[in-house]
């Protein structure tokens, strides 16, 4: 994300660059990401306040209040139409629904597929589909999308990280980590990035251990850099993603590896039956090393 400088002196501020990737189309996918939590918002932690710093919590409290936290609990769902593109190649196409809330999600996907998950199982259906990996699609493109509201959840955990360079200008950053049997892959670890002069979240690199082993993945981090911030009812939120190759010396590097476009942003009251499980669908269940 290009971002602006400001006094880099004046603030402790945030980063989170997050994930990457699936290798070719939905039905396809070998390369996860995935979504440390799927509990509801909270303006709770579980760290205790003592442990985490005033500095963290100032960090935190800026980047929620430059993307409209207040705004954003008010709300009960938040619908896009989300298109992810993969080595040049459309990998998914959808229109998702989110209830930030209960960490619900549906997703209709182009072909006619419909992917839910309930709060605890992740359904497909028709159960013929051969759509796979749906468990971490339903759980990794809402948690990046609602990343600014997400660093104060439940079995959360926050740490100054340094000075690190995001596009070649140096940012204050954290480390996010999370509680064991938080979410699908609590053994994630996320860099939080924030914009110098906005406080808006423009990075956020990670890992991602979802199907496999945290050493296997710690040798390939990736990140997420957010682009094209548009106000939806006073809540700022990202409308393109890029995903690269990330280091802790150059950051987010290279050409991207992956794009995620949003559009028809809108919050909306979802139907009841909106997060139930579909008819004729089958279970999309946690990879065994996961569980």
């Amino acid at each position: 994300m290009i971002s602006k400088v400001s006094n880099i002196t004046t603030m402790f501020l945030g980063v989170v660059l997050v994930m990457i990737l699936s290798t070719s189309a939905i039905a396809q996918t070998s390369r996860p990401t995935s979504k440390p939590t799927s509990k509801p918002e909270s303006k709770n932690t579980s760290q205790p306040k003592e442990q985490r710093s005033a500095s963290m919590d100032f960090f935190v409290n800026r980047i929620e209040h430059a993307h409209g936290k207040k705004k954003w609990i008010e709300k009960k769902a938040v619908e896009a139409d989300l298109v992810l593109e993969f080595g040049g190649k459309e990998a998914l196409n959808c229109k998702l629904i989110y209830d930030m809330h209960s960490g619900k999600v549906r997703m209709e996907l182009k072909d006619g597929t419909t992917l839910v998950f309930d709060g605890e199982h992740a359904w497909v259906s028709p159960s013929e589909s051969e759509t796979r990996m749906a468990r971490f699609h339903l759980l990794t493109w809402p948690y990046f999308l609602a990343a600014p509201f997400k660093l104060n959840d439940p079995g959360t955990h926050l740490e100054p990280s340094g000075m690190l360079l995001i596009n070649n200008i140096p940012s204050s950053t954290a480390k996010l980590t999370f509680d064991k049997g938080i979410g699908d892959a609590p053994d994630d670890w996320y860099i939080i990035y924030p914009e110098l002069g906005t406080d808006q979240l423009i990075a956020m690199a990670y890992i991602v251990s979802y199907g496999k082993d945290v050493k296997e993945a710690e040798k390939e981090p990736h990140a997420i850099v957010y682009h094209d911030y548009k106000d939806i009812e006073g809540v700022m939120l990202s409308t393109r993603w890029t995903m690269h190759h990330w280091s802790k010396k150059e950051g987010a590097h290279g050409d991207p590896i992956g794009k995620v476009k949003l559009s028809n942003i809108k919050f909306i009251e979802p139907g009841k039956d909106a997060f139930t499980k579909p008819e004729e669908a089958r279970e999309d269940k946690l990879p065994d090393n996961n569980k």
